[in-house]
């Protein structure tokens, strides 16, 4: 499905369980797209959801037709998305996302109370110095941090369309180890594998005050890996200290991948399933 959100093109991936069923909204992370988790999202439809993944502006099946976006506008894809939801299906909407989709999730859960309860994997400030510690930068940028950023604004203004290799900020060896997605990773024909700085700048300097400013009215269940080799757990569990919610759960797995939606086996993808299915019938029932 093609819809407009920014008064550009983006594509929705979806998958139909019956019409009354609650809605999934799926934000996929950094280069990706949401045929990229297809084996778990369609499991999730086959659990009684209504499936919606959120190519987001230029990413994945959505048309490239503009060169410049930021991480706003990649909230606004979210947002329409909701919108989309509500209309076609129910008001029963539950979001979720994996990575840089799991900043944009817990973005949202601050700024659009339609969202009954939001699921982040993975949970990031961007204004922490310690978000070095997620990128391939040395640790010891953490003490320069404001610096950096003011570096990367004045460096947006001079060469705002400048292509940053993903591989450049992010270690591909810490997102997977396994070969196979690796490539899948890199060879993707609607993949998206380098950025313009213009992005990258308004992704490092995103205020998103609305995590720790009550903002968020809905329960947060932030996803997380024990062994997560990209997203380091007391990082983690950092931020989620920070989260200011009705009511917030670190729904913690032991696996040691970052890749969680993709990686882990069928008995994790299940529980995982189950986890997210049990907390949104308990919502539904409180909620009459």
């Amino acid at each position: 499905m093609t819809i407009q959100s920014n008064s550009v093109p983006i594509v929705l991936s979806i998958w139909k369980s019956n019409e009354l069923d609650p809605c999934i909204i799926f934000i996929p992370g950094t280069a990706t797209h949401p045929l990229f988790y297809e084996k778990f999202l369609g499991l999730l439809s086959l659990h009684g959801f209504n499936v919606i993944g959120v190519h987001p502006v230029c990413h994945g099946k959505s048309p490239r037709v503009k060169e410049l976006f930021t991480f706003d506008e990649m909230i606004q894809n979210g947002r329409d998305a909701i919108t989309y939801a509500t209309q076609r299906f129910n008001e029963q909407i539950y979001l979720m996302g994996s990575s840089q989709g799991g900043i944009l999730t817990i973005a949202l859960a601050g700024l659009d109370h339609r969202i009954r309860a939001a699921f982040p994997h993975n949970i990031l400030i961007p204004s922490l110095p310690d978000s070095v510690d997620v990128t391939r930068f040395p640790r010891v940028m953490k003490y320069f941090y404001k610096p950096f950023i003011g570096g990367m604004k004045l460096g947006c203004k001079l060469f705002p369309r400048l292509k940053i290799p993903v591989g450049f900020y992010l270690d591909l060896e810490r997102v997977t180890s396994n070969d196979q997605i690796l490539d899948q990773l890199r060879l993707d024909p609607i993949g998206f594998m380098s950025y313009p700085l213009y992005f990258l700048t308004s992704l490092f300097s995103a205020d998103l005050k609305q995590i720790q400013d009550g903002s968020i009215k809905c329960p947060v269940y932030v996803m997380a890996s024990k062994g997560d080799p990209l997203f380091p757990f007391d990082y983690t569990r950092k931020v989620f200290q920070l989260i200011q919610a009705p009511y917030k759960e670190l729904m913690v797995f032991e696996e040691n991948c970052h890749l969680l939606l993709n990686e882990s086996g069928d008995q994790t993808m299940n529980l995982i399933i189950m986890k997210v299915k049990n907390a949104v019938n308990d919502l539904m029932r409180k909620n009459g």
